[in-house]
């Protein structure tokens, strides 16, 4: 194991998934993923993908997610074969449901500062914030986006991956802007209707620093109950 980077290759049923391959199989260690799309474009779903085959590839995740509490994750992620049930139960996924925790009890224009001092969810190896723009979209603003990048600097700086999703049409467009220049490794999600096929997402590599393997700039995929992401251009599910 290359103590650089981390595999995003995930094995089911003994066979790798063929994802891992057009998205570059490895994401170096200190990288920023920003993952934007609108509304239902599938940004979860690959969040959920990503951390399925880190976990499985033995390293600890946080996941911060704004859309499912914690039962309704483990469902999610039940129902699509990108289990997270186990490593929750030992310690190596920390999981935090804003849904709950933040939704209850904090004014939204406080969570830019409970979030940075949210010491635990910084501590594992990878960091999903999913979504950052539903989460900071009313407490981050142009005086206080040094603090975040210049901590988030920090943690990539000891090696971390943190990845970030993004709706455009939640927050500010500068704040979105800032998070494309900032990132390391930018991918892009559309959902189009597809004659004889149906709802199809389109998922683009904008941009990615530092590749170590080759990459598909552009990849169409569906979403198939029990199965998860599935490639349509070659018809195979994975």
């Amino acid at each position: 194991m290359h103590n650089s980077r981390k595999s995003i290759i995930l094995e089911r049923k003994g066979e790798k998934d063929g994802f891992a391959k057009r998205f570059g199989v490895y994401i170096p260690n200190g990288s920023i993923v920003f993952i934007e799309g609108e509304e239902g474009t599938g940004k979860s779903i690959f969040c959920q993908r990503f951390c399925a085959s880190y976990l499985k590839n033995g390293n600890t995740c946080s996941y911060i997610s704004t859309q499912f509490t914690i039962k309704s994750f483990l469902k999610q992620t039940d129902s699509v074969g990108y289990n997270t049930r186990q490593y929750l139960m030992a310690g190596k996924l920390f999981l935090i449901s804003t849904e709950v925790t933040l939704a209850e009890t904090l004014p939204k224009n406080t969570f830019l500062e409970h979030f940075l001092t949210c010491r635990r969810l910084f501590d594992p190896e990878i960091i999903f914030i999913d979504s950052i723009s539903t989460l900071l979209n009313e407490s981050l603003n142009r005086n206080n986006l040094t603090d975040l990048t210049s901590f988030f600097n920090r943690l990539t700086g000891t090696g971390k991956i943190i990845y970030l999703t993004a709706n455009p049409n939640e927050w500010e467009e500068y704040l979105h802007l800032a998070f494309k220049i900032k990132s390391d490794i930018h991918y892009k999600i559309t959902r189009e209707s597809m004659p004889g096929i149906g709802i199809v997402h389109n998922f683009f590599v904008e941009k990615f620093n530092g590749a170590l393997s080759k990459y598909d700039p552009i990849t169409t995929f569906s979403v198939r109950p029990g199965v998860g992401l599935t490639i349509e251009s070659s018809g195979v599910a994975f």
